[in-house]
């Protein structure tokens, strides 16, 4: 089958999508998304996650070890690159140097072929000609003409001339110039005083000479659509032709010289271009070039365009101002993008939604606010924000209920007990079920785990207790019975559900996030301090312009808060430092899960 029977499928698909080099090496696994129409999908993780393999799946650059890819319904699979109706912009921008700008951004319409509306080509033209004749005021219409024809150009140069002016064919442009010339020749003929009358009538005659060329063009239109349909042959009302199911024929066939300049320069307008056309592309600037290869991208009319980490190469400031062209781009021509970065400032401020990657596994998917605000693991909260989230140890108490780090408690309740509870009875069943048939699968959902927490398999399936000599003894002894024993992951599965269950029993570590924004920061005062205070001195005050960035120790870890600038701060003062019992995240050590 080649369509998804639904009635409401997405704009592209992506169904277990997975990919494994030659050498066994996994680089993606089982990526879902569904991609709705004008939306911006940024994918964002660090080096190696499996984001540009992602993307160049989708253009069909890399072949696809498992999984679908479907446009409007349509399967991907085995088209080439070329068909697929997409456009990548790479970050080396990929220009060539020998050509200008104008060929480098016509380039993809010189080598390839595109579908076109089949027409007749007597027909066609009147039918563009009559629209312009119906939408034109007459001294409009005859003012255009005047110039154009007053410029002494050759046919073929006057018609594109006139064409461009109109927005129409070059043979329907043709077909105007005739009909203005005949004209022009018989006001000359009518007057021998005045040269300017061959091509200034008064008002009265430019409008009744407009209605004169209508009447022409509609007897030659009914003329033609008759012939047509004595020879079988239907057509719309664009004079498009109509195969025996009423849908317009279409050909593939390449744009004519006219049509593709007509494009670079429409394409050159939205992106500023116009001046540089006739450049080099060592005669650009970076945010030039990358405008190139932007335009390079989107003249090709494709409902789909794909961004590879395009704005790397530039400073930090043509950075800013470049993301936000690309946003404006993307708005102004309606187009759904999917876009590749390892900047999660970039993936939030440009994104309709994250989806967020740490080795090869997608772990959330969301708005900008949702993966800022409701990190899904202790990864996404590391990742997403800039500065990065706080992330400290601290001990939670089951008998009382507190939380305590670096000297504070904080009271959680025993509605949080109850939820703590619930999460790891649920997350200690889930493990269980892998073990019960450890598999591929269960053994990819653990490697998932571990791309949360950030661990090894190896350091994963040591037990926290065994340390020292004797236990490093004994696991270079059993390095022989390994092959034949559990594979690393079903090792790391079983350690991981005797310290869920543990959890379930005993007082535990828990790893506490909070933002940087969410850290309350006031010069030490004479003043009696509060409960959940403490003191302490900055080790780094870092100046952004409105404020600070104060880097302080705590729980053994750097932390940073935020203070307004309003106020100046250095690294000789001493701040007090309070923190929220609502504004911290809880996040489960074994999983990287956050609990809830």
């Amino acid at each position: 089958m080649n369509k998804i029977q639904n009635a409401e499928q997405p704009f592209l698909t992506l169904q277990h999508l997975e990919k494994v080099y030659p050498n066994g090496e996994k680089a993606v696994y089982d990526f879902n998304l569904d991609v709705k129409k004008k939306e911006f999908i940024v994918i964002v993780g660090p080096s190696g996650c499996g984001k540009s393999t992602t993307l160049r799946m989708i253009a069909g650059l890399e072949d696809i070890t498992s999984g679908d890819i479907f446009l409007e319904g349509e399967l991907l699979n085995y088209r080439p690159s070329k068909d697929r109706k997409m456009a990548i912009v790479f970050q080396s921008y990929a220009l060539y140097p020998q050509m200008n700008v104008f060929d480098n951004i016509a380039f993809p319409l010189t080598i390839n072929t595109y579908p076109a509306p089949v027409t007749d080509k007597e027909l066609y033209p009147l039918g563009e000609l009559r629209s312009v004749l119906n939408d034109t005021a007459p001294e409009a219409l005859f003012n255009i003409l005047s110039s154009a024809f007053a410029a002494r150009l050759k046919k073929k140069a006057l018609s594109e001339k006139l064409a461009t002016a109109f927005r129409i064919s070059p043979e329907a442009a043709a077909v105007l110039a005739e009909m203005y010339r005949q004209y022009a020749a018989g006001e000359q003929q009518k007057s021998d005083a005045r040269q300017e009358s061959a091509r200034q009538a008064p008002d009265a005659d430019k409008a009744e000479t407009v209605k004169q060329w209508l009447a022409v063009t509609n007897e030659k239109i009914a003329a033609l659509t008759a012939r047509l349909e004595e020879e079988g042959v239907r057509v719309n009302e664009r004079f498009e032709i109509l195969d025996e199911n009423g849908k317009v024929k279409t050909e593939y066939r390449k744009f004519t010289p006219y049509e593709i300049r007509t494009r670079v320069y429409d394409t050159a307008a939205i992106l500023d271009l116009k001046p540089y056309l006739d450049k080099l592309p060592k005669e650009l600037s970076g945010g030039q070039m990358q405008r190139v290869a932007l335009g390079r991208a989107i003249i090709k009319n494709v409902p789909i365009f794909m961004m590879d980490e395009p704005l790397s190469n530039l400073d930090a400031k043509l950075r800013l101002t470049m993301r936000s062209e690309i946003v404006k781009l993307h708005n102004r021509i309606d187009a759904t993008t999917i876009y590749v970065t390892h900047d999660q400032t970039e993936a939030m401020t440009m994104a309709t939604r994250i989806v967020v990657m740490s080795r090869g596994f997608i772990q959330q998917i969301g708005t900008p606010e949702e993966v800022y605000s409701s990190p899904a693991n202790v990864f996404v909260a590391r990742f997403i924000g800039s500065p990065t989230m706080n992330i400290f140890d601290a001990q939670f108490d089951r008998a009382t209920g507190e939380l305590s780090f670096g000297g504070i408690k904080v009271a959680l309740g025993r509605e949080f007990t109850a939820r703590h509870d619930a999460f790891y009875r649920r997350k200690a069943e889930e493990l269980r079920g892998l073990l019960e048939g450890f598999d591929s699968a269960a053994r990819e959902k653990i490697l998932k785990l571990l791309s949360a927490t950030g661990e090894s398999s190896a350091e994963a399936s040591s037990s926290a207790r065994k340390s020292g000599l004797r236990a490093r003894i004994k696991s270079m002894l059993g390095k022989r019975k390994e092959a034949e024993g559990p594979a690393p992951e079903e090792q790391v599965c079983r350690t991981k559900l005797e310290r869920l269950e543990e959890c379930l029993s005993d007082n535990h570590t828990v790893t506490v996030g909070i933002r940087p924004e969410r850290i309350g920061i006031e010069k030490k005062r004479s003043v009696r301090k509060s409960a959940g205070t403490f003191t302490v001195k900055p080790t780094v005050c870092e100046l952004l312009g409105g404020e600070y960035n104060v880097h302080f120790d705590f729980c053994g870890k750097d932390m940073v808060g935020r203070f307004d600038a309003r106020h100046k701060i250095s690294a000789a003062d001493e701040i007090t430092v309070s923190f929220s019992p609502e504004d911290l995240y809880l996040f489960d050590p074994i999983t990287g899960d956050v609990i809830e």
